[in-house]
Protein backbone atom coordinates (compact mmCIF):
# COMPACT_ATOMS: atom_id res chain seq x y z
CA UNK A 1 0.00 0.00 0.00
CA UNK A 2 1.42 3.33 -1.11
CA UNK A 3 0.91 6.35 0.44
CA UNK A 4 -0.11 9.79 -1.99
CA UNK A 5 -0.36 13.11 -0.34
CA UNK A 6 -3.90 14.70 -0.76
CA UNK A 7 -5.14 17.69 0.90
CA UNK A 8 -8.53 18.36 1.29
CA UNK A 9 -8.60 22.08 1.84
CA UNK A 10 -11.81 23.15 0.00
CA UNK A 11 -13.69 20.62 2.02
CA UNK A 12 -13.02 22.30 5.27
CA UNK A 13 -13.03 25.40 4.49
CA UNK A 14 -16.79 24.58 3.01
CA UNK A 15 -17.58 22.91 6.11
CA UNK A 16 -16.63 25.41 8.38
CA UNK A 17 -18.74 27.87 6.36
CA UNK A 18 -21.64 26.34 6.41
CA UNK A 19 -21.02 25.77 9.83
CA UNK A 20 -20.89 29.83 10.78
CA UNK A 21 -23.66 30.72 8.34
CA UNK A 22 -26.08 31.17 11.54
CA UNK A 23 -23.30 33.12 13.32
CA UNK A 24 -23.06 35.55 10.34
CA UNK A 25 -24.99 35.92 7.49
CA UNK A 26 -21.99 36.82 5.13
CA UNK A 27 -19.11 33.95 5.47
CA UNK A 28 -15.97 33.46 3.08
CA UNK A 29 -13.59 31.08 2.63
CA UNK A 30 -9.74 32.02 2.73
CA UNK A 31 -10.07 35.82 2.75
CA UNK A 32 -12.59 39.07 2.88
CA UNK A 33 -13.96 40.38 -0.73
CA UNK A 34 -12.73 43.64 -2.06
CA UNK A 35 -16.15 44.33 -2.25
CA UNK A 36 -19.76 43.14 -2.04
CA UNK A 37 -23.00 43.83 -3.75
CA UNK A 38 -24.57 45.55 -0.08
CA UNK A 39 -22.76 46.81 2.77
CA UNK A 40 -21.72 44.52 5.55
CA UNK A 41 -22.20 45.23 9.34
CA UNK A 42 -20.01 42.44 10.10
CA UNK A 43 -18.58 38.81 8.53
CA UNK A 44 -16.53 35.83 9.00
CA UNK A 45 -13.66 34.94 7.28
CA UNK A 46 -12.23 30.84 7.05
CA UNK A 47 -9.09 30.13 6.52
CA UNK A 48 -6.08 27.96 6.96
CA UNK A 49 -3.64 30.11 7.67
CA UNK A 50 -0.24 27.91 8.34
CA UNK A 51 1.75 25.02 7.05
CA UNK A 52 -0.40 22.14 6.63
CA UNK A 53 1.79 19.16 8.36
CA UNK A 54 1.19 15.72 6.35
CA UNK A 55 1.89 12.64 8.89
CA UNK A 56 0.77 9.93 6.41
CA UNK A 57 -2.93 9.37 8.40
CA UNK A 58 -3.89 12.57 9.21
CA UNK A 59 -2.58 16.21 8.39
CA UNK A 60 -2.13 19.00 11.18
CA UNK A 61 -2.33 22.35 10.48
CA UNK A 62 -4.59 25.85 12.39
CA UNK A 63 -8.16 27.08 11.69
CA UNK A 64 -8.08 30.39 11.81
CA UNK A 65 -12.50 32.03 11.68
CA UNK A 66 -11.81 35.60 11.58
CA UNK A 67 -14.70 38.02 12.92
CA UNK A 68 -15.32 41.50 11.67
CA UNK A 69 -17.82 44.02 13.15
CA UNK A 70 -18.25 47.05 11.79
CA UNK A 71 -17.11 50.05 14.16
CA UNK A 72 -20.08 52.30 15.48
CA UNK A 73 -20.33 55.94 14.17
CA UNK A 74 -17.88 57.18 15.90
CA UNK A 75 -14.70 54.97 15.38
CA UNK A 76 -15.06 52.98 18.24
CA UNK A 77 -15.19 49.06 18.24
CA UNK A 78 -18.68 47.73 18.69
CA UNK A 79 -17.54 44.88 21.04
CA UNK A 80 -20.75 43.96 22.42
CA UNK A 81 -21.56 42.64 18.98
CA UNK A 82 -18.10 41.47 18.60
CA UNK A 83 -18.26 39.27 21.45
CA UNK A 84 -22.32 37.78 20.87
CA UNK A 85 -20.30 36.75 17.26
CA UNK A 86 -17.68 35.02 19.34
CA UNK A 87 -19.56 33.54 21.73
CA UNK A 88 -21.92 32.01 19.19
CA UNK A 89 -18.76 30.76 17.10
CA UNK A 90 -16.90 29.38 20.24
CA UNK A 91 -20.19 27.43 21.03
CA UNK A 92 -19.91 25.11 17.95
CA UNK A 93 -16.36 23.51 19.19
CA UNK A 94 -15.36 20.83 18.92
CA UNK A 95 -16.39 21.01 14.98
CA UNK A 96 -16.22 17.14 14.04
CA UNK A 97 -16.83 15.01 10.98
CA UNK A 98 -15.78 12.62 8.78
CA UNK A 99 -13.05 13.95 7.48
CA UNK A 100 -11.59 16.71 10.17
CA UNK A 101 -11.61 17.43 13.88
CA UNK A 102 -11.25 21.02 14.71
CA UNK A 103 -10.84 21.37 18.87
CA UNK A 104 -9.20 23.86 21.13
CA UNK A 105 -10.66 27.20 19.99
CA UNK A 106 -8.38 30.57 21.07
CA UNK A 107 -8.79 34.13 20.72
CA UNK A 108 -6.90 36.33 19.64
CA UNK A 109 -7.52 40.13 19.63
CA UNK A 110 -6.45 41.81 16.23
CA UNK A 111 -8.18 44.99 16.06
CA UNK A 112 -9.11 47.83 13.77
CA UNK A 113 -8.47 46.82 10.26
CA UNK A 114 -8.01 50.59 8.59
CA UNK A 115 -11.46 49.57 6.57
CA UNK A 116 -14.14 50.49 9.38
CA UNK A 117 -13.83 47.46 10.91
CA UNK A 118 -12.72 45.46 14.17
CA UNK A 119 -11.94 41.61 14.01
CA UNK A 120 -11.12 39.19 16.59
CA UNK A 121 -9.43 35.90 15.50
CA UNK A 122 -10.26 32.45 16.74
CA UNK A 123 -7.75 29.69 15.90
CA UNK A 124 -8.48 26.13 16.67
CA UNK A 125 -6.18 23.05 16.14
CA UNK A 126 -7.31 21.05 13.04
CA UNK A 127 -6.68 17.28 12.55
CA UNK A 128 -7.89 16.43 9.21
CA UNK A 129 -8.20 12.90 8.17
CA UNK A 130 -6.18 11.16 5.20
CA UNK A 131 -6.46 7.92 5.92
CA UNK A 132 -8.42 7.09 2.46
CA UNK A 133 -5.29 8.39 0.61
CA UNK A 134 -3.86 4.93 0.78
CA UNK A 135 -3.65 3.13 -2.72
Amino acid sequence: MSHVTQYHIAEVLQEVCTQMKDVSANVFPESRPSATQQQMNDFIVVSLPVLIDDQNAFQRTTLRIEIFVKNRASGVAYTKKLQELLNATIRKFPIVTKRFSATAPRLLLKGADGLGFTAWNVQAKLIINTTDSYK
